[in-house]
């Protein structure tokens, strides 16, 4: 069988997830010691003093800077990271099916999958309690490459959540019905 998923991406998304996390709570220290000392600067003057405005106008440029950072940079990149990662364990660790169908197709229609972008290949399978073939959809990520299949041919595939993970050519001429 040829993988399409190798456990060594998850290893890599975690790392690339730990990496985001790291970044925020950096900039967030960052954040902070450039606060406490203005705090304690904004305590320690006397009532009234005119250095109060100054000492005021900097806590709201750091605080609004700090909070518009957070709310994109949590909102947008560690977002899209976390559903990566999540869909990745998932398919590492979830029950896997084997199918065995005709490659029809590849469609580069833009799909979700858990918040994750996908593209599909499509494969005709036979239904074996309907009697009759369907379309099945089967989910490769965005940014990579299709699998090199080639059409019309009788492949085995195995998906989880209607993921794929790995594929290969069936040869038998008694596996060419497309059946289970």
């Amino acid at each position: 069988m040829i993988n399409y998923f190798n456990i060594e991406e998850l290893d890599k998304i975690k790392r690339q997830k730990n990496k985001v996390l790291l970044i925020y709570f950096i900039t967030r220290g960052v954040c902070l010691a450039c606060l406490i000392p203005c705090l304690i600067w904004y305590w320690r003057l006397p009532f009234m003093h005119p250095n109060i405005k100054l000492v005021k106008a900097i806590v709201f440029v750091i605080a609004g800077v700090y909070t518009v950072f957070s709310c994109i940079y949590l909102g947008i990149k560690h977002a899209r990271v976390k559903k990566y990662y999540k869909l990745c364990y998932n398919m590492a660790t979830g029950i896997q099916e084997e199918y065995i169908g005709e490659f029809l197709r590849y469609s580069e229609d833009i799909e979700q999958k858990d918040g994750v972008d996908c593209k599909s290949l499509i494969f005709k399978e036979w239904n074996k309690y309907k009697k009759h073939y369907f379309e099945r959809k089967v989910l490769v990520f965005y940014e990579k490459e299709f699998p090199q299949l080639i059409k019309n041919k009788i492949v085995r595939y195995v998906v989880q959540g209607n993921m794929l993970l790995e594929y290969e050519y069936v040869e038998e001429k008694g596996e060419q019905k497309c059946e289970q």
